[in-house]
């Protein structure tokens, strides 16, 4: 998910030292947006209601052997305060675009782009296939 705000974009630090945004698996018969919407407050306590989710589109890319698939999500209308929930982010911050943290997960820095490709940040390339205009 990519929760931005007036205070940047939401990201975790993973206890494998990575910065990445908060994400989740959809379930059998659930939306992606729905996914993200639920997912939001079992990852950083954040709520937000179910038309709160913009799917942007899908990324597909390959990592040796195993061919990935991420639906970017934006959020951009949520309750509460960034909470460490158990799992494996240590820790939750908003990031002005302009200072975005390294290093970046790299699912993480692919939803970015697909979602504001003037940010420079280097990853593998994904393929991505949009859905829906960032702007609403």
């Amino acid at each position: 998910m990519i929760v931005h705000g007036p205070d940047g974009v939401l990201l975790g630090r993973h206890r494998h030292r990575t910065w990445e945004l908060a994400g989740g698996t959809a379930e059998p018969g659930e939306t992606f947006a729905g996914a993200a919407v639920r997912e939001l407050p079992e990852e950083a306590d954040l709520v937000a209601q179910p038309d709160d989710g913009l799917v942007l589109g899908t990324l597909l890319d390959r990592v040796g052997d195993v061919v990935r698939l991420t639906v970017p999500v934006l959020i951009t209308r949520w309750s509460g305060i960034p909470q460490q929930r158990e799992g494996a982010i240590e820790s939750w911050r908003f990031w002005p675009l302009t200072a975005l943290p390294q290093p970046l997960f790299v699912p993480s820095a692919q939803c970015l782009t697909a979602w504001n490709p003037a940010l420079p940040l280097d990853h593998p390339r994904a393929h991505f296939q949009p859905y829906a205009s960032p702007g609403r």
